[in-house]
């Protein structure tokens, strides 16, 4: 039986999607039996006929979708195609060493209150980048807000522990819970269906755990960088739904609003440092974007009516006469088949 199925999305840049692959390539003296699916959400850049020329004896199967569906939707799709006792969900700009998916699939299987379990996840600068996070409280993000992010939200430490959330971009998960309670909901195109499966698991009490002794690099949003007021606003939408859900509107009003103080001191402060002489400047203002924090600033004051990736997507698709009821093609050891994918169900 295999015991993890590798489910990456790709999109764009087919360069990132075949270097991740490179690195699970490179960590396959794994002890554990590990397959790797990729989904094809309608790139348009031939990614199958790249991947049979980087790796002709890969196993690496590919599932053809002729119309862009969203994060959850996608994984989904892989999760009702396979049968292993994991599913890794991992971003096509991520690079896993070797023994990683390893380490994994052990702690959860010494862990089985755990139904997840995600990696520390660090730019190719050695940056941590958000990895696991508290629950989302007033408090919480009162801190964050006043620490310019640095406190109050993320979890951080070196020592394995439970976490109310892990990062989408690199979790491992067990699949007897996506049976109790589906993997990704489809309402979230992209952004917070991490938080929302963690809230499903957690009133069912299972747990979600972050284990830092395990590392993925990552680049981080290169999907979605190029549209930065797109990616933004599907932010805040799929926020909203999430606040919608699981807060009352009081407490939802009150986090969109230090979300958005958050961002508003961290801008004040981005202008603050570069204006100072480089001797004195902190290192971190040259990252801080403020083009984009103006955007998170906006949409915590104005609300998100604006469109987001769902709505480029959807373009994409009337523009091409594809959806969902189109067939998608697997491609894998030789064989190819088709099938039909139905909209809007959880694996």
């Amino acid at each position: 039986m295999v015991d993890v199925t590798v489910s990456i999305v790709h999109a764009s840049r087919p360069e990132l999607t075949l270097g991740c692959l490179e690195s699970l390539e490179h960590g396959a003296a794994e002890r554990h039996a590990i397959e790797v699916v990729v989904l094809d959400n309608a790139s348009g850049d031939d990614l199958s006929a790249n991947l049979r020329e980087r790796f002709p004896r890969s196993n690496v199967r590919v599932i053809e979708q002729p119309f862009r569906a969203g994060f959850g939707a996608n994984h989904n799709t892989v999760a009702r195609a396979t049968a292993s006792r994991y599913i890794l969900i991992l971003n096509p700009d991520t690079r896993v060493p070797p023994r990683a998916v390893d380490m994994l699939v052990d702690y959860l299987d010494d862990h089985p209150t755990a139904a997840l379990a995600g990696p520390v996840i660090r730019g190719f600068d050695g940056a941590e980048q958000g990895s696991a996070w508290r629950p989302m409280t007033i408090a919480g993000y009162a801190l964050w807000a006043l620490t310019l992010g640095q406190r109050g939200v993320a979890v951080r430490g070196r020592t394995a522990r439970p976490v109310h959330a892990v990062s989408a971009c690199a979790m491992l998960v067990r699949r007897e819970a996506t049976e109790e309670v589906g993997l990704f909901d489809e309402s979230f195109f992209m952004f917070s269906e991490e938080w929302d499966l963690a809230q499903r698991l957690h009133q069912l009490g299972l747990e979600r755990h972050f284990v830092p002794e395990v590392e993925v690099r990552h680049y981080g949003q290169e999907s979605t960088k190029h549209v930065p007021e797109r990616q933004v606003n599907e932010i805040w939408r799929s926020l909203d739904l999430y606040l919608a859900r699981y807060h009352s509107p009081l407490e939802a009003r009150v986090l969109r609003s230090l979300w958005g103080l958050g961002y508003a001191f961290v801008l004040t402060a981005a202008a603050v440092g570069r204006a100072l002489p480089s001797p004195l400047r902190p290192a971190r203002a040259s990252s801080w974007t403020p083009a984009v924090y103006k955007l998170h600033v906006r949409n915590a004051l104005t609300g998100t009516r604006a469109p987001g990736l769902k709505e480029l997507a959807d373009d994409w698709n009337r523009a091409h006469g594809a959806g969902p009821a189109a067939e998608v093609r697997a491609i894998g050891e030789g064989e190819a088949s088709t099938r039909r994918v139905p909209r809007n169900a959880t694996a």
